[in-house]
């Protein structure tokens, strides 16, 4: 009877075994294909957008064509992605394409010192530009109806334009300045496209569109001749920088921002609330708690009474003697005890009954109950041993 029920055990166990091995493999193959379902998105999506325009985008809003031109030509030009407070007078020209991100504290005062001690800010801007706003720059969007009085380019003769170009802007909007030292040097359609402003020794030069010097448009018209006039004219000796540190290089200090500044962030966001989510349904209970599976052992003498009971009625008491120390016999041999020499003499005892003529009830039980005492004593007794 212990040896069906271990059994049973077994079985439960490998069954439940078996059960959680197919849920981890099920819930491995569908966090697998979400993973390569969100990947392939992402992709597509890189794929279709033109990216930032920085000189490592080499898509079609970006200024790697823009960067490789400048140092196959021979200009000194360098990425630059340290803060603006560790500008330096070796740098001659900034120039800042559209900053994803806005100035930190104190930027703003040292890109002043800085342009007023001789450097030059070139400032793509784009709408809502953090920096042309501190810089006095405004952006406004003109009427339609204006638009159509004014089509044609205008340009104002100086260091900038030096003769007449062709420039094909897109959209945009024209900017604006309160202050009177402002020099509009371009203006189209819609509105002023190129602005320059004296400030001390230096200056800062504001082009709206920021398209122009592109991967994309940077061949079109005479958009390369305006950008090495706008870059060159007051580079000197000096190093031409291009801003990467606010397009977010070199502004990583640990793990956890590079992830949320990454295109992985969103991915990584749903593959956490997937896990999340299976593992608050693996704990939870549909439907009212059940007690756990008791396996309860029974004694081996409930065998023997089992037997006793069964050849008393039939009054079959050699029989049932003879039984019970088949039994007897085969748990010894199992547990290595049928050498004993208690258990070998209360077995030939019981043995010598069964050629008695006449046996009563309470030699049976007397027989049954000496043999099982002497084979529990043995097993106790043996290494390792414990009772039945």
């Amino acid at each position: 009877m212990c040896g069906v029920a271990a059994a049973d055990r077994g079985a439960v166990m490998v069954e439940g075994t078996h059960r959680s091995m197919k849920l981890g493999l099920f819930t491995a193959l569908l966090m697998l294909v979400f993973v390569v379902i969100v990947g392939i998105d992402a992709y597509q999506k890189l794929r279709r957008q033109s990216g930032p325009p920085s000189t490592y985008n080499a898509g079609s809003a970006g200024y790697k064509a823009l960067y490789l031109w400048l140092r196959e030509m021979g200009v000194p030009a360098k990425r630059w992605e340290s803060s603006l407070m560790e500008l330096t007078k070796e740098a001659g020209v900034l120039l800042m394409m559209s900053p994803r991100f806005g100035p930190e504290p104190d930027e703003i005062e040292a890109l002043n010192t800085w342009v007023r001690g001789g450097g030059t800010l070139v400032l793509v801007s784009s709408p809502w530009n953090a920096f042309a706003k501190h810089l006095g720059f405004e952006q406004k969007r003109r009427p339609q109806d204006q638009k159509k009085e004014e089509e044609r380019l205008s340009f104002q003769p100086g260091p900038y334009i030096r003769g007449q170009r062709t420039i094909m802007s897109k959209m945009h909007p024209g900017i604006d300045s309160g202050k009177s030292e402002a020099i509009v040097h371009s203006r189209d359609a819609f509105g002023n496209l190129i602005v320059g402003m004296e400030e001390g020794k230096g200056r800062v030069i504001m082009i709206a569109d920021p398209s122009l010097f592109s991967n994309l448009h940077l061949r079109k018209g005479d958009h390369a001749r305006l950008a090495l006039d706008v870059l060159l004219t007051h580079l000197g000796e000096g190093q031409l920088l291009i801003d990467e540190y606010h397009q977010g290089y070199g502004r990583v200090t640990s793990v956890a921002a590079y992830v949320f500044e990454s295109e992985a962030f969103v991915p990584l966001l749903q593959v956490t609330l997937l896990l999340l989510a299976l593992w608050a349904a693996a704990g939870r209970r549909f439907g009212p708690a059940r007690p756990l599976l008791r396996e309860t052992e029974r004694s081996s003498m409930e065998y023997v009474r089992a037997m006793a009971q069964l050849f008393q009625r039939v009054k079959a008491r050699r029989l049932a003697l003879e039984s019970v120390l088949r039994w007897f016999d085969e748990e010894a041999r199992r547990f290595l005890l049928d050498k004993d020499p208690a258990f070998q003499r209360d077995m030939t005892e019981a043995k010598n009954r069964l050629s008695m003529e006449t046996m009563t009830d309470r030699d049976l039980v007397s027989a049954v109950r000496k043999l099982y005492n002497t084979l529990a004593r043995v097993r106790k007794q043996a290494p390792g041993g414990h009772g039945i």
